[in-house]
Formats: C-alpha cells, structure tokens, sequence
C-alpha cells in the first residue's frame, strides 16, 4: 500500500491509496510462486536445495561419473553401506560420515529412510577416497543428490 502526503495549509495528513491492480496480481504472483517452491523442498531430502550431484574426477578415460557428499548424519553416527536397496540384507561394513564424497553408479528404489522421510531411492556407491573398496547402497535421504529431476538424467539406473 502506498503512503501519499496531502499538505493543506493548516495541516499536513497522510491518507493511504489502494495499490493498482496490475501490483497486485505481481505481489500475489510472486506470493504464490515463494509459497510453491517452500512446499516443493518440504518434502525432498536435506540437501535438495543443492544443485544435486557433481562430475568427479575419477581418471576413467571416456568415462563421466557424478559424486554426492553424505548429509543429514547425527553426529557421533555414520550411514552404513548396504547389501542391498533396504535395511534388512544386512551391512558391506562400510561406514560414511557427513561430508565423505561417494561416486553414484546407478540407483534403484527399495525401502524408506531410516528417519521415515519416505525417500525410497537408493545409489550404488563407492567412497571417492584412495583405498577404500566397499561398493554398495546407500539411501537417497542422506546424500547431497537435489530432487530425483536434478540426478535421473545423470545417473543410470540399476
């Protein structure tokens, strides 16, 4: 709402003015567009605003491979490799803290995260750091992926 100063030669007043149409539609416009976007993220994983996963650099000749970092770890916890895309088939014995890069070979869908967020996506990683050699699953949940629009296109599936 604009504020317009009548000066009169008494007194000054302020009345208040109507906001044209056209500002309108833009405020509510923009309102709405804010009010979708907060919804869109409310439901992806932590790290969703992210620009999702980013190429590694991997020495592979002709080959391209993307990284995510882990995320969303309690501290004093880590985020076991699995067997499989659930948490029934049992642990390869790796463990991941926030912030270990791992290389995103392929996803799948298998069970819910562990904190009940819904997520059923699931990578096949490998750790991106010298000799470490246990490749398994891990959930979309805990890593820096963004929204499945931002890494479908970048990642095979299984």
């Amino acid at each position: 709402m604009r504020i317009q100063k009548k000066h009169t030669a008494r007194t000054t007043r302020t009345t208040r003015t109507a906001r044209t149409p056209r500002l309108r539609r833009a405020a509510t416009a923009a309102a709405l567009a804010l009010a979708a976007t907060a919804l869109g993220l409310g439901s992806a994983s932590p790290a969703s605003a992210l620009s999702g996963p980013s190429r590694c650099d991997l020495d592979v000749p002709n080959a391209t491979h993307y990284c995510a970092t882990v995320t969303a770890i309690n501290p004093g916890s880590f985020l076991a490799i699995h067997n499989e895309p659930n948490y029934t088939g049992g642990s390869m014995g790796g463990r991941l803290g926030n912030g270990e890069e791992v290389v995103l070979y392929c996803w799948t869908t298998g069970a819910g995260d562990a904190d009940g967020h819904g997520d059923t996506y699931w990578f096949y990683v490998h750790p991106h750091y010298a000799g470490d050699t246990t490749d398994g699953y891990v959930n979309d949940w805990y890593l820096t992926t963004g929204s499945y629009s931002q890494w479908s296109g970048l990642v095979n599936h299984c």
